[in-house]
């Protein structure tokens, strides 16, 4: 199995990387893809040598996107599986403030990115669904988004909270048109990662509600209840990602614990 994992180099993405390689055989290979490399990377590779491949690259550029696409292709011999967890929280500030352009470049990673991704790999994911009709894990594209799409306010959120609403409707067009693949799209929960930080350690005091803020600080303090390990989201996408568990409908979008009990 090829998997091609944007944004695995750190935080969920990472995790995930993790969780993969740790529980498949040497057949399953992956190639992550992103800005950035976390320094285990290089420890995780030496222990599973030729199955993981790192691509450092921009998924805003059109360049880069093409060379981890070809290296899938070089070195994988394809594209099984998809799993896009490339995401920005920023900018975060109120409407009547916001640099339009700061708006656009969000877009450019959480949506554009996961669309013109998908694009390139449709070819590869279509062939391995074609050949493997039955295997839950080939022709699969994973998708991160946010409850933030629909159900979830805060001020100054507003790039972060309608780029995710343009990613979920991406994900359910997706499997309307391509209908032999499965196309899923994963809520993480608050999850303890770089952004999460920033919210809990109130650097956007400015912007953001004090009530809003507030809640964060008490939700860090309840501890994994409410701001969880980024491994437990991780887990479920590696379990979706290789097939273990076939998840909710082609389509469907929702917490990870939905499509992974």
């Amino acid at each position: 199995q090829a998997i091609l994992i944007v944004g695995g180099g750190q935080g969920i993405g990472l995790h995930t990387t993790r969780a993969i390689l740790s529980s498949t055989p040497s057949t399953t290979r992956i190639v992550i893809f992103g800005l950035h490399a976390d320094p285990s990377l290089a420890s995780l590779s030496d222990l599973h040598p030729g199955r993981l491949l790192a691509i450092l690259g921009n998924v805003t550029s059109a360049s880069d996107r093409q060379k981890a696409v070809d290296t899938c292709v070089q070195k994988l011999g394809g594209v099984d599986t998809l799993v896009y967890c490339a995401g920005v929280i920023t900018p975060i500030e109120r409407i009547d403030k916001v640099d339009v352009s700061a708006v656009e470049r969000t877009y450019a990673v959480n949506v554009f990115g996961a669309i013109v991704m998908t694009q390139l790999c449709l070819p590869h994911l279509r062939r391995s669904s074609f050949s493997n009709p039955t295997n839950a894990a080939r022709g699969k594209v994973i998708i991160l988004s946010s409850a933030c799409d629909s159900t979830v306010t805060y001020m100054g959120w507003m790039a972060y909270c309608t780029s995710k609403a343009a990613l979920t409707r991406f994900v359910q067009l997706l499997a309307h048109e391509e209908r032999t693949l499965s196309v899923q799209g994963v809520f993480p929960k608050l999850t303890r990662t770089a952004m999460a930080k920033d919210l809990i350690e109130a650097k956007y005091k400015d912007v953001m509600a004090d009530h809003e803020i507030e809640r964060f600080r008490v939700w860090d303090a309840i501890g994994d209840a409410m701001v969880e390990p980024p491994e437990w989201c991780a887990d479920a996408v590696a379990e979706l990602a290789t097939g273990r568990w076939a998840g909710l409908a082609s389509g469907s979008v929702g917490n990870y614990d939905l499509h992974v009990p």
